[in-house]
């Protein structure tokens, strides 16, 4: 069986006028019966098509309020693990998000500071299951949209 996952998917934006915008999106991809590609591929183009519906409504609604000029999109990565309770909840706001990798897994987090983000990473995992070695992460200033966001109150957006 293919279980329901939780994909984070970080997209950039840029323009010619060298602007940069990141829009993460955190979407939900429903589980399947191993046994069945074409379930596994509807599966897939569910959470494509959220990704996608949240995308455009940001480039139509948000984007133009930072910025109205053309830009071209890039999916950089999709998530799995998360560790922070921030990226749980519903979204439409701005915040910042860490990214590390550990073993082959990418992890993300929001958190303030680098450091906050270890303290979180170390209390979910625990300080000894965490390679001490080549500690490298990266941060994303983004704007995050869930699936739930279309429920609330969109004044605040």
């Amino acid at each position: 069986m293919g279980t329901q996952l939780t994909q984070f998917r970080l997209y950039r934006y840029t323009c010619a006028e060298e602007c940069q915008h990141k829009l993460l999106v955190r979407v939900s991809r429903p589980s399947y019966p191993n046994h069945d590609q074409s379930a596994e591929d509807a599966a897939e183009d569910f959470a494509d098509s959220a990704a996608d519906h949240l995308r455009t409504w940001w480039q139509r609604w948000l984007l133009p309020r930072d910025c109205c000029r053309e830009h071209e999109s890039q999916l950089m990565k999709v998530l799995y693990e998360a560790v922070s309770e921030e990226l749980d909840g519903p979204g439409l706001r701005e915040m910042v998000v860490w990214e590390a990798a550990i073993d082959d897994d990418r992890i993300i987090g929001a958190a303030s500071t680098e450091e906050e983000f270890w303290r979180r990473l170390d209390d979910y995992y625990g300080p000894d299951d965490i390679p001490t070695s080549e500690r490298q992460v990266v941060s994303h200033s983004v704007y995050f949209l869930t699936e739930q966001d279309g429920a609330g109150d969109l004044r605040d957006a």
